[in-house]
């Protein structure tokens, strides 16, 4: 199902990425061109190397492409200070990775809590947020376990509330499933699933697993560092 359009609120326009290793050009992504609009689920595919991830770090402004532009919600990434861009991303942007990126010594509720303290909120106001958003994914009774006492589902979890401490308007997922089985993938996707059609964030999901496209509105399928095909599920 198609969304209302206006505005893209992050849009890519004759975007590459070019590294060279041991005297090596490796051609990440070529010739990119894609909108992302407000509300959509976006599901990314491709083979291992097509450059999934790669689009997702340039897409958030954690590396800068070679050539092309890239703007979130119109503001146009290369002309931002590395200060400014953090400020950017901080707030308008969330990250949920595949091997969860917890803080070790920290507890569910200070991981939450990281993202927030960063910004400067105040302690009185991180607490009850992040007690709210680990009530949202049904962890409020493991707020004081520390990461090594949580499952795969948990951790993951975990990092969705924390993805969501500063309220984004983007949700960047980078293989969320990929460290967890398939059942309790399921439960992830279906809980990206309902921040994005009742909470109305707006999800770019990399993953490899067709079994998730059900959850998904628009599927991009990536080769070679090129986008091969762009449509609405």
């Amino acid at each position: 199902m198609e969304v209302s359009k206006g505005d893209p609120f992050i849009e890519l326009e004759n975007v590459n990425q070019r590294y060279t290793l041991g005297g090596h050009t490796i051609d990440a992504l070529n010739s990119i061109n894609l909108s992302i609009f407000r509300e959509e689920f976006i599901m990314v595919m491709g083979p291992s190397g097509s450059g999934k991830s790669t689009l997702i770090n340039v897409m958030a402004g954690l590396e800068r492409p070679s050539a092309g532009t890239v703007h979130i919600d119109q503001e146009e990434l290369s002309t931002l200070s590395d200060r400014e861009l953090c400020q950017l991303r901080r707030h308008k942007l969330g990250f949920v990775f595949q091997f969860f990126n917890l803080h070790p010594v920290l507890n569910a509720l200070e991981n939450v809590e990281l993202p927030m303290l960063i910004s400067g909120i105040k302690r009185a106001d991180r607490e009850p947020r992040a007690l709210e958003l680990l009530r949202l994914v049904n962890l409020e009774n493991r707020k004081h376990h520390q990461p090594h006492e949580l499952s795969g589902g948990e951790k993951q979890r975990v990092g969705i509330a924390r993805s969501l401490a500063n309220d984004p308007d983007v949700i960047l997922a980078d293989e969320p499933t990929g460290d967890l089985d398939s059942a309790i993938g399921s439960e992830i996707m279906s809980l990206l699933s309902s921040l994005n059609k009742t909470h109305k964030k707006t999800i770019v999901c990399v993953t490899h697993d067709e079994e998730m496209l059900k959850t998904g509105m628009r599927l991009i399928k990536m080769e070679d560092g090129y986008i091969i095909s762009d449509s609405y599920l």
